[in-house]
């Protein structure tokens, strides 16, 4: 091969099955009939015939061969003289990425519980937000279930419960259809339930990581984690500032939707919210619930800034680590998380679910692998009379450590990646845990291969039932 003779692959740089390829060509040999061809593996000119070809002769220009049906790799671009088969210059070699295959439209969930209703009550069930990838705007229709419940053009479940709560909640069922003729069928289960009759309320604190951005269909997923797992509230953190609105757009929930990190997701309406400050990450705002109950919920995300396990990994003492917790940024907003809450739970029952970024001191004990280490956070929050749901479901370290850093995070540097519970949902007053559980939907795979991986984040989900 001449100096002075060239050929790259200038269009697409990273080719996927179907594209056409561009290759731009030099030569100080230029010929009437010079050519560019295509071959597979390691074969030659000369070896076969090429896959796909076009003359070149002008001593420079761009040509486009139709590799559209070309998949896999590797293959070789040569530019070749005169109609023959000698080499003037070849392109590195090259393949093709798999055309991503579009997801048929389809809805996030074939079944869901709707929020619970009075004898008597208006049922409003929206389905349009959990139609995924669709083409243009679906159809929806009623194709079986409890005769008082339809579905309006727009995809929401209405009527009017009967006067009588029924033994069993009320079913419907819905087809939904894209205009490109792809149907789903989606199930709605409607509870029809005595205001008065005892409530169950499934609490979580989540971590979005970054708004699911990291996870393919990141926000369908969180649709479905939220449905399937049969959540009522939850404290959000990393939404981007938008995250906990959109979920509750799509949804028909309420929300609190903070400029920045923070959210409340809830399908219960939110009242006297008390928005995030400078100085204290976190929200709170009153569910009012069936029955004219009310719980005062607080989220919260505290600074993850020099985080205290790091320190420890890294060689700092027990008692280094614990004093600077306690004059940290973290620290700080900790002692101001606690007299807020405190104050409420003063006044009536209080749940705070946060993201602590800090591991607890019921975990880090004598027994547990750790050094004992008094956590200045969860400190705080005890000394504020609040409960450890998870701790006090499962009161041994050892046996439940119930780590929610990291389902997907497994190596830091040369070391593991220190795997704590620093995600928490804490009580005060009149409430009785009914249970308490970490949750990584699935079987996340580690970082980097995140993407496909059915649970949306890096971090576990805390998760507390309380009856009132």
């Amino acid at each position: 091969m001449a100096t002075g003779n060239s050929l790259v692959l200038s269009t697409p740089t990273s080719p996927t099955e179907g594209d056409k390829l561009t290759f731009h060509w030099t030569t100080v040999d230029a010929d009437p009939k010079n050519w560019v061809g295509v071959y597979d593996g390691t074969r030659l000119p000369g070896t076969g015939s090429s896959l796909v070809w076009k003359y070149t002769p002008a001593t420079s220009g761009d040509v486009q061969l139709d590799t559209s049906a070309l998949t896999g790799g590797p293959y070789t671009a040569y530019l070749c003289a005169k109609d023959g088969y000698g080499v003037l210059a070849q392109s590195a070699p090259f393949g093709f990425q798999p055309k991503p295959v579009a997801a048929r439209p389809h809805a996030a969930v074939d079944a869901l519980t709707a929020t619970r209703v009075a004898p008597g009550g208006v049922v409003s069930v929206k389905l349009a937000g959990l139609w995924q990838h669709g083409t243009g705007t679906p159809g929806y229709r009623r194709t079986g279930g409890d005769s008082w419940l339809t579905v309006t053009a727009d995809g929401t479940v209405t009527g009017t419960a009967p006067s009588a709560a029924p033994a069993h909640p009320a079913i419907v069922t819905v087809e939904i259809k894209d205009p490109s003729g792809v149907t789903d069928t989606v199930t709605v289960q409607v509870p029809v339930l005595d205001p008065a009759a005892p409530l169950r309320l499934k609490t979580a604190s989540w971590n979005l990581w970054d708004a699911g951005t990291h996870s393919t269909d990141g926000f369908e997923k969180q649709l479905r984690v939220i449905l399937t797992q049969g959540l009522d509230v939850l404290a959000l953190q990393e939404t981007a500032g938008t995250a906990a609105q959109a979920l509750a757009t799509a949804l028909g929930w309420y929300a609190y939707q903070s400029p920045g990190s923070l959210g409340i997701l809830s399908r219960y309406p939110l009242g006297s919210v008390t928005a995030v400050t400078g100085s204290l990450p976190a929200a709170a705002a009153t569910l009012q619930l069936p029955g004219s109950r009310s719980v005062r919920f607080w989220a919260a995300g505290l600074d993850e800034s020099n985080y205290g396990p790091y320190a420890i990994q890294d060689g700092q003492s027990a008692a280094q680590v614990q004093t600077a917790e306690g004059s940290s940024t973290r620290g700080r907003q900790a002692a101001a998380l606690a007299d807020a809450v405190q104050a409420d739970a003063a006044k009536g029952p209080v749940i705070l679910a946060a993201a602590l970024s800090s591991p607890s001191h019921l975990d880090w004990t004598a027994t547990s692998g750790h050094p004992t280490l008094a956590w200045p956070v969860t400190v705080a929050l005890q000394n504020a009379g609040l409960t450890d749901a998870y701790r006090a479901a499962h009161p041994d370290p050892v046996a439940s450590p119930g780590a929610t850093w990291s389902p997907t995070r497994k190596v830091r540097g040369g070391n593991a990646e220190p795997q704590d519970r620093i995600d928490q949902v804490q009580y005060a007053g009149p409430l009785t845990l009914v249970e308490a559980h970490t949750l990584a939907t699935g079987w996340p795979q580690a970082d980097p291969a995140t993407a496909a991986n059915e649970w949306p984040s890096d971090t576990a989900a805390a998760v507390a039932t309380f009856a009132l």
